[in-house]
Order: structure tokens, then sequence, then C-alpha cells
């Protein structure tokens, strides 16, 4: 079964994201890159999220679109339109995995729609402020895997989306880790607030797929 891969394009954002800040390069931009589908396994793995912004967003005065009065750098704002779509893509599927028949998946289901929420709210709140444009739905591969997803039931479902969640939570602690070396102060606290929660998904996560192997 075709499973794309969430987070491929968090991994590289976030290492474009560290390479910014590094001696050698500091003081250069870097536009976000498009990142090809991929496919994994049918235990599962996680999506690519190709979100079609580049640091480089022009601004249309007349629509009232503020992508280029941002307030943050070009790696920065392609850390925060990352973390939010993944943060969309953990809600909704927290929310579809609430099917399950297993206690802790539907448990860490449960606490992956609270935390998530909570934490894209939070990132809602700094892009508003700092006149970043968020993106607000996914592209079309990954909304054919959620409908699929939707579709699957039982031990399979749980192994697959157990298995997403600990690829995706992996490249997500390295976008976040990636993010704690902002220049911007206010998105470094959310990234150094939110790491320790993501890592505790990570451990969650990986602690279930060790159960239901």
């Amino acid at each position: 079964m075709k499973s794309l891969n969430l987070f491929v394009l968090l991994i590289s954002a976030s290492c474009a994201f560290q390479a910014c800040h590094s001696p050698e390069t500091r003081g250069t931009s870097s536009d976000s890159s498009n990142v090809d589908s991929s496919q994994a396994s049918t235990d599962g793995g996680g999506m690519v999220a190709d979100t079609g912004f580049k640091a480089s967003d022009s601004k249309d005065t007349k629509t009232g679109d503020v992508t280029n009065q941002s307030k943050v750098d070009g790696d920065e704002d392609t850390f925060m339109k990352t973390a939010a779509l993944g943060g969309m893509m953990e809600v909704e599927l927290g929310k579809i995995a609430q099917k399950s028949d297993n206690p802790q998946v539907k448990a860490f289901a449960a606490q992956m729609v609270a935390d998530h929420t909570k934490a894209n709210n939070e990132l809602k709140a700094l892009a508003l402020k700092k006149k970043v444009l968020l993106p607000a739905e996914y592209p079309a591969d990954e909304k054919a895997h959620v409908e699929m997803m939707k579709k699957m039931s039982g031990v399979a479902f749980d192994k697959h989306y157990i298995a997403m969640m600990v690829t995706d939570h992996d490249k997500t602690v390295a976008l976040f880790e990636g993010g704690i070396n902002s220049q911007t102060k206010e998105v470094r606290d959310f990234a150094k607030k939110t790491l320790p929660v993501i890592m505790e998904h990570d451990k969650k996560a990986k602690a279930i797929q060790a159960a239901l192997k």
C-alpha cells in the first residue's frame, strides 16, 4: 500500500535552517525546496509535505497578502510554515485514530490532538504577530493519503499510524532542534517550548510500536 512521507520536507527544512545559521552561511537566505513524493512500506512511514511556499513569496497588496512584510528571516519563515503543516496533519490523523480498538493507540492519538492543537494555536498567534502567512491546507497527495487511512481498520491501521508517528516525530524533533537556532526570540522560544513535547510523543510512539510487534 502506498504511503507518503509527511516529514521528508521537515528534515530538509531543518537541515536548510541549520545551515543558514552556520558561520559559513550566516547572512544568506534560502528558499524552501520542492520535495518529490516517496513511497514507504505498508507498515507505515510518513507523508511528503511540499508546502508550495518559498521564503521569497511576494505580497499582493490588493488582496492583503502580507507575506513579504514578514518580520522573520527566510529560514524562520520556512520553519514556521513547515511546523504548521505538520501540526495540522498530526491533529487530523489523531482524530482519525480515535477509531482504533487499541487503548494505547487511542490514548496516544487523543494526546496528539490535544498537544498539537495547543501548539498550532500558539504558532498561529506567533505567525499573526510576525506577519507570516501559514499554509491552510495540504497538497493533493496528502489529502489522498488521509482519505486512504480513513478506510483502514484494525491492527493494520494501528501499525500504519504508529509507524508514521515514529518516523514523523523523529524528523519533527530535528526540525525543532533547528528552530532553537532562530535569530528571532519569539520563534526561538516557541521551538524551545514545543521540542520537549514532541520528544515525549516520539518516545511514546516508539513504545507503542514495540508493543504492536
